[in-house]
């Protein structure tokens, strides 16, 4: 659509301060942003939405606009009485429009009826071969959801069909696949050199959104074969990465509110209302327990930023942002457990193994008070911190690891940790695979059971003579007792390391 278009939408009531003679300029999205350099979130050819609190002046205003590169136009929010004057000579010197929003007209008025007129274009004449684009686009043009437009070509094509993230989540689908089948096919769409490809005899068509990097993506799977219904297949992709687009732009507005909470955490002046406003206005709720969690992956903030918001969907969706080169998300823990959102967590950061070199999360205890939030955010830095220290492609530090053994191992490099298990444990793996013995797992119940003999022979099953005889030959193999405070901390620490 051309801008001309959205200022012929009376709802909108659209003003124009600059550019009066650029109104042909077309747009190809839109997205909202206050950041002081939006460029890198930003795309040639948006129509971009701002509240203006970045403002602070006529030099904040130049760095805005010339953050903005290609955009379409710009679009003034109501943060401020008026536009000042001297973002409209900005704009004006650069050749940006620049349209200005009454009051009582919100930007998601705007995002979804330029969504809809987007969506509405691809309803161009359809090729010989289907019939149906124009009823595709309709779907979501008249409120249809995802799952109408997919189960509408799975119809079309009589095949299954699937939009799958990377974690191997089923967004939507026309019909049930298991969750180990999501799997493998989410790791052979991070893995594969070319796409389109095939797994578990699906085809996987990658829907391209200008996304970061691949592993920020959604994937449709489908029967057949890669290139078969090639036509309706690109033109379903097109639509599901508008119709995401659309939800991507309630998101940005909820990132726009924590990035203005972080800032007032770090600034040392919060005061507890406007903390728990805030929070209220993100729907994050304390009540049940709330946790914060920091990470990194990929190559750049935006990358880690989709990284752990897919992570955390659908047992626990929080609010994510860029903060300070790391994603940091707040969760509310309603209905779960911080056990089971660690163990969530690094089973989807695991599948995320095949697209990252490395995924390193960091994990806050719980409160369930707002005036503990910027203690939990420091924890959990440092959580992340101490996590940047393992070697492993998943490193996840919880707020409690950070209180134990476990942050000075993290802290001990690769080679010295491997060298130090080696040594100990080595002399009993080998045993055991040499002899179809039990000694590396009796240590390890022995210890377990802090040394108490009785105990652990009733949980090995075994009499207590036989687990005598066991530890005897451990303390031969290591040379380490078993009676000593010392030898049995260096089975600890060995233990740790595996």
């Amino acid at each position: 659509m051309r801008l001309r278009e959205l200022l012929q939408a009376d709802h909108l009531a659209l003003k124009v301060l600059t550019g009066h003679d650029l109104l042909d300029r077309q747009v190809r999205g839109v997205s909202t942003t206050d950041l002081i350099e939006p460029g890198r979130f930003v795309k040639p050819g948006e129509l971009v939405m701002t509240e203006l609190t970045w403002h602070t002046g006529p030099a904040s205003a130049q760095r805005f606009v010339a953050a903005l590169g290609d955009v379409a136009a710009l679009v003034s929010g109501t943060a401020l009485k008026g536009v000042p004057d001297d973002l409209i000579d900005a704009c004006a010197a650069a050749g940006l429009p620049l349209l200005t929003l009454p009051v009582d007209v919100p930007f998601s008025t705007v995002t979804e009826h330029v969504l809809r007129a987007l969506i509405a274009e691809l309803g161009t004449p359809p090729k010989p071969r289907y019939g149906s684009r124009r009823r595709l686009a309709s779907t979501l043009v008249d409120g249809g959801s995802l799952s109408k437009l997919v189960t509408a070509v799975a119809d079309e094509l009589e095949v299954g069909c699937w939009v799958v993230s990377p974690t191997g989540r089923i967004v939507v689908g026309s019909r049930p696949l298991p969750g180990e089948e999501a799997v493998r096919l989410a790791q052979t769409f991070l893995a594969a050199r070319f796409l389109p490809g095939m797994a578990d005899g699906l085809s996987i068509f990658p829907i391209s959104r200008g996304a970061p990097h691949r592993i920020a993506n959604w994937f449709l799977a489908y029967q057949g074969t890669p290139g078969e219904h090639e036509d309706l297949i690109v033109e379903l992709a097109a639509l599901v990465a508008l119709e995401r687009s659309r939800l991507e732009a309630a998101h940005r507005i909820e990132r726009r509110v924590l990035d203005q909470l972080l800032e007032l955490l770090e600034s040392g002046d919060a005061a507890l209302p406007s903390v728990v406003s805030r929070l209220h206005t993100l729907h994050v709720e304390t009540e049940h327990g709330l946790l914060a969690v920091v990470a990194t992956a990929g190559p750049s903030p935006e990358v880690s930023v989709a990284v752990l918001d897919e992570l955390l969907r659908p047992l626990a969706p929080g609010v994510v942002t860029a903060s300070d080169g790391v994603a940091v998300a707040l969760v509310p823990l309603a209905g779960n457990s911080a056990e089971d959102l660690t163990a969530h967590l690094l089973r989807g950061a695991r599948t995320l193994e095949a697209g990252l070199e490395r995924i390193t999360l960091g994990l806050s205890g719980v409160t369930t008070s707002p005036a503990a939030l910027s203690g939990l955010l420091e924890e959990a830095r440092n959580a992340h911190a101490l996590a940047a220290l393992g070697g492993s492609p998943v490193s996840l530090v919880t707020g409690d690891d950070a209180g134990s053994h476990r942050t000075l191992l993290a802290a001990i490099p690769g080679e010295l940790r491997r060298s130090f298990r080696d040594r100990l444990l080595g002399p009993l793996e080998d045993y055991d695979a040499a002899h179809q013995t039990d000694l590396l797992a009796t240590l390890e119940a022995f210890l377990e059971e802090s040394g108490n003999w009785a105990a652990t022979a009733a949980g090995l099953h075994v009499h207590v003579n036989t687990l005598r005889y066991r530890l005897r030959r451990i303390e031969e193999l290591t040379g380490r007792s078993l009676s000593s405070w010392d030898g049995r901390v260096d089975f600890i620490i060995a233990l740790g390391m595996r």
